[in-house]
């Protein structure tokens, strides 16, 4: 699932002051220049890091690494094949899409080039049918895509499907029970959905949302029916409304309202019946079709955002990472209806398809992060959630690291401390001198959070400015913010 946002320095969580943002719900879309977006983003403090070198957390269950992929890729999807491959396809990278697929090997960890996709394509879908072939869907490239095409794994070929009867991406693809596929919402939130089948490779329209939505998550009930919730619509990026579609009769009927508005959310249906959304917020929600009612369960650690949640066989729930300074794996267990922390991701990722294998082991392969300059990178790495494997710890001293927070390598943390005063801790968890590279009265380049008192009250409010760019909203945040006393800045306070 992804998540659709534009930065507005007039959003605030108090009703004063602009809110704290994720740094990267602006970056992955505005790469993408394709519409106008509206902001989403989460109110919370920024913490303070322990100063001892320490293991904050630790279990038995572990992520270890998983080998990698041959491209570094995000936007991409992953598909577990009946051969047990997965297949990887498209994405690509800030700068461009790709054709390019891949198969990945979980049993020794290696990716084999696949065959390109007619078209080069990201944020699209991608649905497993019941003969075994993959549908995909929709996405952007230079453009927003119509095009479909479908996988053959026994061939090892794409061929050309139907076109979805419009342009779409940040819709959702559901497979249903007779093996149709029911595609709902997208670009511009549209109402308009339709059905693909596959004996026929034709579309048909089908009932119209009552509220049109983007980036929702779906789920199909056990009834047969679909419920969609969340998203995007005309007025917010994280909507709490919610539908359910009856594929007897082609309908469309508003269901009880999510507690939580939520973006970059997924919900998976449970063996009692219930479906449970999870991401965006800490607090999860359990729908009952039944009573019609949402009711807040377990809550996660941390805020996940754009980070899917699978089942795994067992019926337990995973998730992991999601946002650039998130990297706990937390695991949901039905029976009890609480989050625990099992693990920590080696590498922080966002947009990183999740993939729970018929072992118990989950995938997350490639993603988004941000490099030591700053600046949004795709990742190849792969990580693998693994409750059988074992491992022995590793220190801060070991790795050359002297603060912030890094994986101990078993499923656990380490705080390696905090930098003195002047000094920066680097993207590689090393403290460097602090220095701006322009005034802050500029807009530029992203700026170090040290390197002067203004840039420390800026980038903790908005850490955008200190991680990406240094824009026209850090200009006039520091405007307000700053005691500024630098030619052509205007003293606010």
């Amino acid at each position: 699932m992804f998540m659709f946002h534009e930065r507005n320095p007039d959003v605030a969580c108090n009703g004063r002051e602009p809110i704290s943002r994720e740094p990267h719900m602006r970056t992955t879309w505005m790469s993408l220049a394709v519409v106008p977006l509206l902001l989403c983003f989460a109110c919370s403090p920024e913490s303070e890091l322990p100063e001892e070198d320490l293991v904050s957390s630790q279990s038995s269950a572990l992520v270890v690494s998983g080998g990698s992929l041959l491209s570094a890729r995000y936007q991409h999807t992953a598909t577990l094949l009946g051969n047990g491959k997965v297949l990887v396809a498209g994405g690509g990278t800030p700068s461009g899409s790709y054709t390019t697929t891949e198969l990945y090997d979980p049993a020794t960890a290696t990716s084999v080039a696949g065959p390109s996709m007619l078209t080069a394509r990201r944020a699209h879908t991608a649905t497993l049918l019941q003969d075994g072939t993959v549908l995909v869907v929709g996405g952007i490239n230079s453009s927003v895509l119509a095009s479909a095409e479908r996988y053959d794994p026994v061939t090892n070929t794409w061929s050309a499907a139907a076109p979805l009867p419009r342009i779409s991406y940040g819709h959702s693809a559901t497979l249903l029970t007779d093996g149709r596929v029911l595609v709902v919402g997208g670009v511009s939130y549209v109402t308009s959905t339709y059905v693909y089948t596959p004996s026929t490779n034709t579309w048909a329209a089908t009932g119209s949302l009552n509220a049109g939505m983007m980036g929702q998550a779906a789920v199909r009930l056990a009834d047969g029916r679909v419920l969609v919730a969340g998203g995007g619509n005309s007025t917010t990026s994280s909507s709490n409304h919610a539908e359910i579609w009856s594929p007897s009769t082609g309908a469309w009927t508003t269901v009880a309202s999510m507690n939580t508005g939520r973006n970059g959310h997924t919900l998976q249906l449970l063996a009692s019946g219930l479906a449970l959304v999870t991401g965006y917020a800490t607090a999860a929600e359990l729908y009952d079709p039944a009573a019609n009612t949402w009711t807040n369960t377990g809550a996660t650690a941390v805020q996940h955002f754009t980070a899917p949640s699978v089942t795994r066989p067992d019926g337990t729930i995973l998730m992991a990472g999601g946002s650039y300074n998130t990297m706990q794996v937390e695991l949901f267990s039905p029976t009890t209806n609480t989050w625990s922390t099992v693990g920590t991701l080696a590498q922080s990722r966002v947009e990183h398809p999740t993939v729970a294998l018929a072992n118990g082991r989950v995938l997350f392969l490639g993603g988004t992060t941000y490099n030591a300059q700053g600046n949004m990178q795709a990742l190849a790495s792969i990580e693998v959630f693994d409750a059988s494997a074992t491992c022995t710890p590793t220190t801060c001293a070991a790795q050359g690291k002297t603060c912030g927070t890094i994986s101990n390598g078993c499923g656990g943390t380490l705080t390696c401390g905090t930098c003195g005063t002047g000094q920066a801790c680097s993207a590689n968890n090393v403290c460097v001198a602090a220095s701006c590279t322009h005034n802050v009265c500029t807009s530029g380049t992203s700026l170090n959070k040290d390197c002067n008192s203004c840039t420390f009250s800026v980038c903790n409010r908005d850490p955008y400015c200190c991680t990406t760019s240094w824009d026209s909203i850090c200009v006039s945040e520091a405007n307000s913010w700053c005691v500024i006393t630098q030619p052509g800045c205007v003293v606010s306070q």
